[in-house]
Formats: C-alpha cells, structure tokens, sequence
C-alpha cells in the first residue's frame, strides 16, 4: 500500500520530470538537440545530474518524451473534438483553433532536430500525424460533404495540405511579431479564408 511519503515523493518527482521536459522544449528549439547537455539542464533547473538521470536514462529519451507527450496531447484534445455533436464544419473549425498552439515556430524547430537527431522517433511521429490527424481531418473533411456543408468538387487531401501548409507558413515567429498577431489569430483567419473566401457580397457579384 502506497504511503504518504511515497505518494509525496512520487509528486514532486512527477513535477521534476515535467520541468525537466518543458526547459528541454525550449532549449532543444532555441539551441538545438546536440548543443543542450543534461549538465546545462540541471545546472538551469538547481538539481544535480544525478537526478536528471533517475528520471531519464538518456538525452535522446528527453527527447523522445518532449516530442511524444506534445503529441499525444494534441491527438487527445482532436479525438475530444471528433466525438463531439456538432457538424463537421464546427468540428473542423475547432480543430482549426488549437492548431495555433501546436504548428508554431518552436514545434517545427523541434521536428527539425528530431528529423536530424532522431530519425526513428520522426518516422513515429510522421506516422501519427498521417493515420490519426490527417487522416481524421480528411474524414470530418468528407462527412461534411457527405451532408451538404463542404463542396464535393474540393478535395479533401488537398484542402488539409494547403490550409495545414499555409498555417505553418504563417506560424513562424518572425512573421507573427513582424504583423503583431497571435498564435491562435493566425489559423482562425485562414481558416475564414478558406471557407469563407476574400469577397464580400459586392466582390462577389462584379
């Protein structure tokens, strides 16, 4: 049976690990996966080596456990939206506003060093986004046009590669200060965009 104590250290070891996750997210996007040492971390974070390595075995699996936990919470809070009951458009729409906070300039710099430093956990990660995000998008994509929301001469691969392009175009951090835009202002206005076009009623009848 679990005691106090026990339960007590087991909390202040979760939020150890978690600091330790966050400041290598930052680190590894700021500086680069080989550039960031498991010293500098604990010498940041004022705990030892020794501790780092209690909790984690190896740098890489910092890594991995960065890039996998961000994962899996992007992937729970899409599958949260996919069951709700709404229509497909309103469901796409949300989807549209959590992926500011995930397809930013500091997730793409961090897919960067894992494609470099880790092409195995990049295959993972690839193969998540293709058979659990793409391919759930593609599939709301089509139900709405199954019931009459979405036009059925766009096609669905299309459309979730130019909007999840062009929102990762835009989410770079140089474009966002240089246009004093948020994170989550950029994917909601190309998403009104995409469905809602450029033209007003006047543009439209020219």
């Amino acid at each position: 049976m679990e005691t106090e104590d026990t339960k007590l250290v087991s909390m202040v070891q979760d939020r150890v690990r978690q600091e330790i996750l966050e400041l290598a997210y930052a680190k590894f996007a700021e500086r680069g996966f080989k550039k960031v040492s498991i010293d500098e971390l604990a010498a940041e974070l004022g705990i030892s080596k020794k501790t780092v390595y209690k909790l984690f075995p190896s740098k890489e699996e910092i890594l991995r456990e960065v890039v996998l936990c961000r994962m899996n919470e992007l992937v729970g809070m899409f599958e949260k939206i996919q069951a709700l009951k709404e229509s497909s458009v309103n469901k796409i729409e949300a989807i549209s506003g959590i992926v500011g906070t995930h397809i930013n300039d500091t997730w793409q710099k961090i897919l960067i060093e894992v494609r470099l430093n880790a092409p195995a956990l990049f295959r993972e990660v690839d193969s998540i986004i293709q058979q659990r995000l793409a391919t759930g998008w593609q599939k709301l994509f089509i139900d709405g046009q199954k019931n009459g929301w979405i036009r059925k001469d766009i096609d669905a691969v299309v459309f979730t590669t130019a909007y999840v392009g062009v929102v990762r175009e835009l989410m770079k951090t140089d474009f966002l200060s240089k246009h004093a835009l948020s994170e989550a202002e950029v994917p909601k206005q190309v998403f009104r965009m995409f469905t809602e076009g450029i033209l007003t009623e006047k543009g439209r009848k020219r």
